[in-house]
Protein backbone atom coordinates (compact mmCIF):
# COMPACT_ATOMS: atom_id res chain seq x y z
CA UNK A 1 0.00 0.00 0.00
CA UNK A 2 1.62 3.43 -0.82
CA UNK A 3 0.79 6.86 1.24
CA UNK A 4 0.48 9.72 -0.20
CA UNK A 5 0.94 13.02 1.64
CA UNK A 6 1.32 16.24 0.81
CA UNK A 7 0.97 20.18 2.28
CA UNK A 8 -1.63 22.44 2.17
CA UNK A 9 0.00 25.70 2.05
CA UNK A 10 -2.94 28.05 1.43
CA UNK A 11 -4.30 26.66 4.67
CA UNK A 12 -0.66 27.15 6.58
CA UNK A 13 -0.59 30.82 5.20
CA UNK A 14 -4.37 31.42 7.11
CA UNK A 15 -2.56 29.83 10.15
CA UNK A 16 0.23 32.11 9.98
CA UNK A 17 -1.58 35.24 9.00
CA UNK A 18 -4.16 34.49 11.81
CA UNK A 19 -1.13 34.19 14.52
CA UNK A 20 0.88 37.15 13.13
CA UNK A 21 -2.44 39.00 13.90
CA UNK A 22 -3.12 37.82 17.13
CA UNK A 23 -0.18 38.82 18.13
CA UNK A 24 -0.13 42.01 16.66
CA UNK A 25 -3.51 42.30 18.74
CA UNK A 26 -1.91 41.38 22.03
CA UNK A 27 1.13 43.35 21.50
CA UNK A 28 -0.69 46.75 20.37
CA UNK A 29 -4.67 46.23 21.39
CA UNK A 30 -7.15 48.05 18.95
CA UNK A 31 -9.40 50.74 21.44
CA UNK A 32 -12.38 48.34 21.53
CA UNK A 33 -10.29 45.82 23.40
CA UNK A 34 -8.03 48.78 25.99
CA UNK A 35 -9.75 49.00 29.27
CA UNK A 36 -11.91 51.54 30.54
CA UNK A 37 -11.76 53.65 33.91
CA UNK A 38 -14.15 55.46 36.76
CA UNK A 39 -14.23 58.44 36.59
CA UNK A 40 -15.01 60.28 39.83
CA UNK A 41 -16.01 63.90 39.56
CA UNK A 42 -15.92 64.68 43.66
CA UNK A 43 -17.66 66.83 45.06
CA UNK A 44 -17.72 69.58 42.37
CA UNK A 45 -13.79 69.67 42.36
CA UNK A 46 -14.02 70.51 38.69
CA UNK A 47 -11.79 72.64 36.86
CA UNK A 48 -11.39 72.77 32.81
CA UNK A 49 -7.28 72.14 33.57
CA UNK A 50 -7.97 69.27 35.90
CA UNK A 51 -10.63 67.56 33.08
CA UNK A 52 -8.23 67.74 29.97
CA UNK A 53 -4.92 66.73 32.25
CA UNK A 54 -7.03 63.44 33.13
CA UNK A 55 -8.14 63.23 29.88
CA UNK A 56 -4.60 63.88 28.14
CA UNK A 57 -3.28 60.85 31.01
CA UNK A 58 -5.85 58.65 30.23
CA UNK A 59 -5.03 58.62 26.91
CA UNK A 60 -1.08 58.15 27.54
CA UNK A 61 -1.94 55.06 29.17
CA UNK A 62 -3.57 53.18 26.80
CA UNK A 63 -7.00 53.73 28.60
CA UNK A 64 -9.38 54.25 25.64
CA UNK A 65 -12.53 55.45 27.75
CA UNK A 66 -14.41 55.89 31.12
CA UNK A 67 -17.57 56.35 32.78
CA UNK A 68 -18.15 59.98 34.44
CA UNK A 69 -19.53 59.50 38.06
CA UNK A 70 -20.49 62.45 39.79
CA UNK A 71 -20.03 61.90 44.04
CA UNK A 72 -18.97 63.33 47.03
CA UNK A 73 -18.52 61.09 50.26
CA UNK A 74 -17.83 64.40 52.18
CA UNK A 75 -14.27 65.37 50.19
CA UNK A 76 -13.24 68.68 51.22
CA UNK A 77 -12.71 71.62 48.84
CA UNK A 78 -9.38 71.57 47.09
CA UNK A 79 -10.69 73.65 43.93
CA UNK A 80 -10.89 77.97 43.76
CA UNK A 81 -14.82 77.52 43.39
CA UNK A 82 -16.65 74.12 43.16
CA UNK A 83 -18.85 73.53 40.37
CA UNK A 84 -22.04 71.79 42.01
CA UNK A 85 -24.10 69.29 40.52
CA UNK A 86 -26.37 70.70 37.28
CA UNK A 87 -24.96 73.73 37.68
CA UNK A 88 -24.48 75.79 34.32
CA UNK A 89 -20.67 75.75 35.55
CA UNK A 90 -20.67 72.34 35.77
CA UNK A 91 -22.54 71.44 32.24
CA UNK A 92 -19.84 74.03 30.97
CA UNK A 93 -17.51 71.79 32.18
CA UNK A 94 -19.15 68.40 31.33
CA UNK A 95 -19.64 69.67 27.60
CA UNK A 96 -15.87 70.57 27.44
CA UNK A 97 -15.10 67.20 28.90
CA UNK A 98 -16.90 65.80 26.17
CA UNK A 99 -15.39 67.57 23.02
CA UNK A 100 -12.23 66.65 24.89
CA UNK A 101 -12.78 63.07 25.09
CA UNK A 102 -14.21 62.92 21.34
CA UNK A 103 -10.98 64.70 20.36
CA UNK A 104 -8.78 62.61 21.68
CA UNK A 105 -11.05 59.35 20.76
CA UNK A 106 -11.97 58.25 23.97
CA UNK A 107 -15.22 56.44 24.38
CA UNK A 108 -17.69 57.96 27.43
CA UNK A 109 -20.30 56.77 29.33
CA UNK A 110 -21.88 58.57 32.38
CA UNK A 111 -24.01 57.21 35.49
CA UNK A 112 -27.69 58.15 35.13
CA UNK A 113 -27.70 60.20 38.51
CA UNK A 114 -25.32 61.62 41.50
CA UNK A 115 -24.25 58.96 44.03
CA UNK A 116 -23.67 55.40 44.15
CA UNK A 117 -27.11 54.59 42.46
CA UNK A 118 -29.95 56.07 40.52
CA UNK A 119 -31.72 57.24 43.13
CA UNK A 120 -29.05 60.16 43.94
CA UNK A 121 -30.15 63.58 43.38
CA UNK A 122 -31.95 67.00 44.69
CA UNK A 123 -35.24 65.44 43.49
CA UNK A 124 -34.98 62.50 45.67
CA UNK A 125 -36.84 62.58 49.26
CA UNK A 126 -35.27 61.77 51.99
CA UNK A 127 -37.26 59.64 52.81
CA UNK A 128 -37.54 57.68 49.65
CA UNK A 129 -33.51 56.82 49.27
CA UNK A 130 -32.49 53.29 48.57
CA UNK A 131 -32.73 52.17 52.06
CA UNK A 132 -31.30 48.15 53.35
CA UNK A 133 -32.52 45.57 55.53
CA UNK A 134 -30.76 45.37 59.15
CA UNK A 135 -31.73 43.44 61.83
CA UNK A 136 -31.28 43.01 65.20
CA UNK A 137 -31.63 39.54 67.34
CA UNK A 138 -33.26 38.35 70.70
CA UNK A 139 -32.41 34.88 71.98
CA UNK A 140 -35.14 34.25 74.50
CA UNK A 141 -36.20 30.71 76.81
CA UNK A 142 -39.31 29.05 74.62
CA UNK A 143 -42.64 28.28 76.35
CA UNK A 144 -42.41 31.30 78.32
CA UNK A 145 -44.47 34.39 77.62
CA UNK A 146 -41.77 37.23 76.95
CA UNK A 147 -42.49 40.61 78.27
CA UNK A 148 -39.46 43.01 77.15
CA UNK A 149 -38.61 45.88 74.31
CA UNK A 150 -36.42 44.33 71.79
CA UNK A 151 -33.22 45.89 70.30
CA UNK A 152 -33.68 48.63 67.70
CA UNK A 153 -31.83 47.68 64.10
CA UNK A 154 -28.54 48.88 63.40
CA UNK A 155 -28.48 52.71 62.34
CA UNK A 156 -24.93 53.30 60.77
CA UNK A 157 -24.82 53.89 57.29
CA UNK A 158 -22.20 51.42 56.79
CA UNK A 159 -22.90 48.46 55.29
CA UNK A 160 -22.77 45.46 57.72
CA UNK A 161 -24.35 45.53 61.09
CA UNK A 162 -22.90 47.78 63.54
CA UNK A 163 -19.90 48.34 61.97
CA UNK A 164 -19.53 52.37 62.34
CA UNK A 165 -19.02 54.26 59.11
CA UNK A 166 -16.07 56.33 60.38
CA UNK A 167 -13.98 52.86 60.34
CA UNK A 168 -15.37 52.30 56.99
CA UNK A 169 -15.44 54.50 54.54
CA UNK A 170 -15.12 58.11 56.10
CA UNK A 171 -17.49 60.59 56.17
CA UNK A 172 -20.91 59.91 54.25
CA UNK A 173 -22.50 63.30 54.71
CA UNK A 174 -21.73 64.26 51.34
CA UNK A 175 -20.75 68.05 51.91
CA UNK A 176 -18.60 70.32 54.38
CA UNK A 177 -19.58 70.28 57.89
CA UNK A 178 -22.86 68.91 57.27
CA UNK A 179 -24.91 67.11 59.67
CA UNK A 180 -25.78 63.49 59.69
CA UNK A 181 -28.88 62.31 57.77
CA UNK A 182 -31.95 61.84 59.66
CA UNK A 183 -32.63 58.03 60.49
CA UNK A 184 -35.53 57.13 58.42
CA UNK A 185 -35.71 53.61 58.85
CA UNK A 186 -38.98 51.93 60.01
CA UNK A 187 -39.85 47.79 61.30
CA UNK A 188 -40.34 46.06 58.74
CA UNK A 189 -41.72 42.26 59.91
CA UNK A 190 -40.31 40.78 63.94
CA UNK A 191 -39.73 37.06 63.42
CA UNK A 192 -39.64 34.55 65.97
CA UNK A 193 -38.20 31.02 65.44
CA UNK A 194 -36.92 27.86 67.44
CA UNK A 195 -33.50 27.30 67.42
CA UNK A 196 -32.11 23.95 65.75
CA UNK A 197 -31.70 21.55 68.77
CA UNK A 198 -28.39 20.95 68.20
CA UNK A 199 -27.22 24.63 67.25
CA UNK A 200 -24.46 26.07 70.12
CA UNK A 201 -23.16 29.55 69.93
CA UNK A 202 -19.81 30.01 68.36
CA UNK A 203 -18.99 31.32 72.03
CA UNK A 204 -20.09 28.62 73.95
CA UNK A 205 -18.12 26.12 71.70
CA UNK A 206 -14.78 28.03 73.09
CA UNK A 207 -12.75 27.49 69.90
CA UNK A 208 -9.27 27.80 70.22
CA UNK A 209 -6.90 29.89 68.11
CA UNK A 210 -3.24 30.22 67.50
CA UNK A 211 -1.19 31.99 65.59
CA UNK A 212 2.89 32.94 65.91
CA UNK A 213 2.27 36.06 67.99
CA UNK A 214 -0.12 35.52 70.95
CA UNK A 215 0.83 38.33 72.40
CA UNK A 216 -2.17 40.88 71.21
CA UNK A 217 -4.69 37.74 71.21
CA UNK A 218 -7.93 37.64 72.46
CA UNK A 219 -10.08 34.88 71.33
CA UNK A 220 -13.49 36.33 72.84
CA UNK A 221 -13.31 39.51 70.37
CA UNK A 222 -14.16 37.33 67.46
CA UNK A 223 -17.39 35.61 68.93
CA UNK A 224 -18.75 38.62 71.10
CA UNK A 225 -20.97 40.07 67.77
CA UNK A 226 -19.41 43.45 67.56
CA UNK A 227 -17.92 43.80 63.92
CA UNK A 228 -15.80 46.67 65.39
CA UNK A 229 -13.83 44.54 67.78
CA UNK A 230 -10.86 43.41 65.71
CA UNK A 231 -7.54 41.40 66.23
CA UNK A 232 -4.33 42.40 64.86
CA UNK A 233 -2.09 39.28 63.50
CA UNK A 234 1.39 39.55 63.04
CA UNK A 235 2.02 40.61 59.58
CA UNK A 236 3.85 37.26 58.01
CA UNK A 237 7.66 37.62 57.37
CA UNK A 238 8.75 35.84 54.29
CA UNK A 239 10.09 32.60 55.00
CA UNK A 240 9.03 32.57 58.26
CA UNK A 241 6.42 29.66 59.36
CA UNK A 242 3.13 30.58 60.74
CA UNK A 243 0.55 28.72 62.60
CA UNK A 244 -2.85 27.84 61.37
CA UNK A 245 -5.90 30.06 62.52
Amino acid sequence: MVHSFGIDFAQVGARGKAATELRQGIESPPPSARPRVWWHWMNGNITKEGIALDLEWMYRVGLRGFSNFDAALGTPKVVYKRLFYMTLELKDAFLFATHKADELGLEMAIAGSPGWSKSGGPWVKPNQVVKKIVWSETSVEGSKLFQGVLPAPPTETGPFGDLVKEDLMGSMSGGDNEPPPIDFGATSAVIAFPDPAIETPMAELKPKITVSDRSQMDDALLWDGDLNDAIQFKAAVPGEKLDSV
